[in-house]
């Protein structure tokens, strides 16, 4: 697997595929495998897709100082998009969004698109207990359990209902390392002080922004309002899906693929 070094750090990501690039950027917690088989389909649709093991999540470098930072988090994303053929987008699902949003803002011009998957840039004051609750949840919890007390909030009720046995194998296999978990505990609390309302217009690329009408997680108004602060940028709500939006609609991987298409 592919590796590249910025400043001291080690990001390990996958790569698959031939034509524009593509950066699939996770969410909180997570790393490269939980874009399962959509790499290869984005392969299959014609672009290079890179998905990324975030730094502090292994075979990546560790987080320096147990320290999630969403500045250094983002230049390594776009350190990742530097090696790709071009034009690069980059598309972030939920705390991802919000790291690829800090990129977009950059102005490095290592990527030319920005989409952001059930994300927002705004800080609430229910936004902030949501991550509060991701923060004990990985810290007072027994791991084992962390699948069955996240999979009624990861997805919307249309799949929960028609897809339970793809949701017990999720839940089977979410068994976190304590690596994982002391990473996750330190996104959880960066994005407890993230706002990133002053970011959104700085962003000068073409940006998608998509939500899933049945998310309990990030909810449609707010990708809504950030959709709003970006400028230029558009924004669609698919209604019977939830927070993990491109595995629940086929209806939205088409969407973003229609978009990384466009000139």
């Amino acid at each position: 697997m592919p590796t590249t070094e910025r400043n001291g750090r080690t990001i390990h990501f996958s790569r698959e595929g031939d034509g524009p690039g593509v950066v699939l950027v996770p969410g909180l917690g997570s790393g490269a495998r939980l874009f399962g088989t959509l790499p290869r389909r984005f392969a299959r649709s014609g672009f290079t897709c890179a998905a990324i093991d975030p730094v502090g999540l292994p075979p990546s470098s560790a987080l320096p100082g147990g320290i999630f930072d969403f500045a250094a988090a983002a230049h390594d994303v776009l350190a990742v998009a530097a090696e790709l053929p071009g034009p690069v987008a980059l598309v972030g699902t939920s705390l991802g969004g919000k790291v690829a949003l800090v990129a977009a803002a950059s102005g490095i011009p290592h990527a030319h698109k920005l989409v952001m998957l059930c994300s927002s840039a705004l800080q609430t004051e229910r936004s902030k207990r949501v991550y509060r609750w991701f923060e004990l949840l990985c810290t007072e919890i027994d791991g084992r359990w962390l699948g069955d007390l996240t999979a009624p909030f990861l997805f919307g009720d249309t799949f929960l209902n028609e897809k339970p046995g793809v949701v017990d194998d999720i839940v089977r296999s979410t068994r976190p390392s304590a690596e994982s978990r002391a990473f996750m505990k330190a996104q959880a609390q960066a994005l407890q002080a993230f706002d990133g309302a002053g970011l959104c217009g700085k962003v000068k690329w073409p940006t998608l922004c998509l939500a899933g009408g049945e998310d309990v997680l990030t909810l449609p108004g707010e990708v809504a309002a950030t959709a709003a602060r970006i400028p230029g940028a558009v924004h669609q709500c698919f209604p019977h899906a939830g927070h993990s939006l491109l595995l629940e609609s086929a209806e939205a991987y088409d969407r973003v693929v229609a978009f990384l298409r466009e000139a």
